[in-house]
């Protein structure tokens, strides 16, 4: 049995069966588990009975398009979402992107890289599964947040405000929060985030990244101005300085 199947099952939401069965019996040959779900109404009902360690989600379900469905899945889940679609319109991918899903993949990829990103996916989000399915003896001591401290936990994709409430930040937000953390006090450029996070080559029309910063200083300045905690170089793209009492995991 190969790693990815111990881990656990990945949701395929697809409404073409014979898709659906080819993908599944692809991913199988090489280790994962897939179960399909033909509705959004069977995903639901598969997730609240055994979560997923992610999911594929084609954005035509039917009359559905999951792109509008995917906040209230994320109400029910927060592992790790693929979409997968025919749809070659870029604005869907961005949004979808923004929205929180970790990839976002054209049908007419070739089927070995559709499983190298199923593995990335599974990389990603499946740890987390298989450490919460362990004994408790085997499980690492998990830190946690103190009073009065932004508290950044990696391990879990979580961003803590110093009153210990949770920042609701989406996986796009967080991955941004991250990355700027980890190059702090350093210029970065706008480039280097949509590769960095977006996984795309830049184009200075997408503000896709701008956008993301603009979200994520909303959610911090209620606590700090993030306005001086990320900082706009004009012409070349932003610098995170830091927060006054931080801690990682």
């Amino acid at each position: 049995m190969t790693p990815e199947s111990q881990a656990g099952y990945i949701l395929l939401v697809e409404d073409d069966v014979s898709f659906a069965e080819e993908l599944s019996q692809y991913l199988g040959a090489h280790g994962i588990f897939v179960i399909h779900a033909s509705s959004t109404e069977e995903a639901m009902e598969q997730i609240l009975s055994e979560m997923p360690i992610g999911i594929i989600l084609d954005q035509f379900v039917g009359a559905t398009d999951t792109l509008a469905w995917l906040s209230d899945l994320r109400r029910r889940y927060q592992g790790g979402i693929m979409f997968l679609s025919a749809n070659p319109e870029v604005t869907d991918r961005i949004v979808g992107l923004e929205m929180g899903a970790a990839d976002f993949v054209s049908k007419t990829t070739l089927p070995r890289e559709i499983l190298a990103r199923v593995r990335s996916l599974i990389r990603r989000t499946g740890e987390r599964t298989v450490s919460a399915a362990a004994p408790a003896a085997q499980l690492p001591t998990r830190r946690s947040p103190r009073p009065g401290h932004w508290f950044l936990d990696p391990t879990q994709m979580e961003l803590f405000r110093p009153d210990g409430s949770l920042a609701q930040l989406t996986s796009a937000e967080f991955a941004i929060m991250r990355y700027l953390d980890s190059c702090r006090g350093r210029t970065v450029s706008r480039d280097e985030l949509v590769e960095a996070i977006l996984h795309r080559r830049y184009d200075p029309l997408d503000r896709s990244i701008d956008n993301l910063i603009s979200r994520l200083r909303k959610k911090l300045d209620a606590f700090e101005h993030a306005g001086r905690l990320i900082k706009s170089v004009r012409g070349e793209g932003y610098v995170f300085v830091g927060f006054a009492n931080a801690e990682a995991a």
